[in-house]
């Protein structure tokens, strides 16, 4: 679901930081060097800047308009959030309810998981539940008492509440459980209490027709059929329900985070559930050549999708992405840098290269490191934005990591670019 991504921290100047002046300026610059996509820029509650560039067809020559169609790769785990959180103020559901709740035949391992665990990534479930047969990771048809079975079967990565560790299964258990606690599909309970309350009216699931003059081809490393476009992969499959097989504009995801913040779809208290105390980056994608970079503020927010996400134009989208959050955020750029590139594929952050003189050599950081986390902060797929922010004050970075097998806890004093 979430594509590989090169996160760099080098020791390297700093490029002139981002400002509401520059913007317009700064995604021409993007375009001009092969952006392909749409970019929507909030600033104090008013859209600034909503514009497409490229081609959401190539073949057909159909250029990428603001109101284009779009995969969302991993998106949807916000929506199944929701969904949870909806059912649990409705007196549906606890978080503190056990999985033994909903589903019969619970291995003795995973009787103490809560539904807060699966929200939380604290379940120790592994992070897919694709098997060798399956056609395609994300498009290969199974049911929903398929995807339980594999999932409550799995061998889990460490005791329930022990560990944090990304698992798209977890939510894959979850939407389950709106369906089991709602007495409705997911994809029904969804449109009814996600999509509609939030005008939501260009989201939907794969296998659903969209006219092809808004709809965007993939052009991943990945093909898929004929047509590589979520109306020609069939319906959403289980392996996925929950945290992926989805589609929106950019316009509806605006949508959604002001739905979030006017609260129509959970309560006050519940939405930092969502959004968290700060705001970070969101990111999501798959290897079909859909990507997605947006944050959830209440006043000032971006969305950014592409059709054409691969190795090499993904480090270019997340210096974008990175350089937006701040913005909007309003957090200073990072004047101090650790000297490492990062591979961050599904939720695991590999250090890919050590800058020879840097601060991570100085301290003892390798090539093949797995950071995993940093100043008690798990490190997921926008770790490079996070750690930027670690990086602007210039204090010691406290990283655990695993090293042949091993936890290792180690300080890194950052360098001053």
């Amino acid at each position: 679901m979430l594509t590989a991504l090169v996160a760099a921290l080098l020791a390297q100047p700093a490029p002139p930081p981002l400002t509401w002046e520059s913007l317009p300026q700064r995604i021409r610059d993007e375009a001009a060097a092969g952006f392909v996509g749409v970019v929507l820029v909030v600033r104090d509650g008013a859209i600034v800047l909503h514009e497409a560039h490229g081609l959401a067809n190539r073949e057909k020559s159909i250029a990428m308009k603001p109101d284009t169609v779009l995969g969302i790769g991993s998106t949807p785990i916000d929506f199944t959030k929701v969904a949870i959180l909806q059912l649990a103020e409705r007196g549906k559901l606890s978080l503190d309810d056990p999985v033994g709740k909903f589903f019969a035949n619970v291995p003795e391992d995973k009787r103490s998981m809560t539904l807060d665990h699966l929200m939380t990534g604290r379940s120790g479930l592994p992070d897919f539940h694709d098997v060798p047969a399956d056609r395609d990771k994300d498009h290969s048809w199974i049911d929903r008492d398929e995807a339980v079975r594999r999932i409550l079967g799995a061998t889990l990565l460490f005791p329930p509440g022990k560990r944090r560790e990304h698992s798209h299964s977890g939510f894959g258990l979850l939407a389950a459980v709106v369906e089991i606690a709602s007495g409705k599909t997911y994809p029904e309970y969804v449109r009814e209490n996600v999509f509609a309350p939030a005008g939501m009216t260009d989201s939907g699931f794969f296998g659903e027709p969209i006219a092809e003059e808004r709809l965007a081809i993939g052009y991943g490393p990945r093909q898929d059929g004929t047509i590589n476009a979520p109306p020609f992969w069939g319906k959403t499959s289980w392996l996925v329900m929950g945290s992926g097989g989805q589609v929106a504009t950019a316009a509806d995801m605006n949508r959604f985070a002001e739905a979030l913040h006017a609260g129509k779809l959970v309560s006050r208290e519940n939405l930092k559930r969502i959004v968290g105390a700060a705001p970070d980056m969101l990111v999501g994608g798959d290897m079909h050549g859909y990507e997605i970079m947006y944050t959830l503020g209440a006043k000032s927010r971006f969305v950014v999708m592409s059709n054409a996400g691969s190795p090499r134009t993904i480090p270019a989208l997340r210096r974008l992405g990175r350089d937006l959050a701040q913005l909007a955020s309003g957090r200073a750029t990072a004047r101090f840098a650790l000297g490492v590139e990062m591979n961050v594929d599904a939720g695991q952050v590999i250090v890919a290269r050590v800058v020879p003189g840097s601060a991570a050599e100085r301290d003892g950081i390798r090539v093949g490191d797995r950071l995993i986390t940093a100043n008690d902060a798990p490190l997921g797929d926008d770790a490079g934005f996070a750690l930027q922010d670690m990086l602007a004050s210039g204090e010691p970075v406290r990283f655990v990591l695993e090293r042949d097998g091993k936890r290792i806890e180690m300080s890194v004093k950052p360098n001053p670019k």
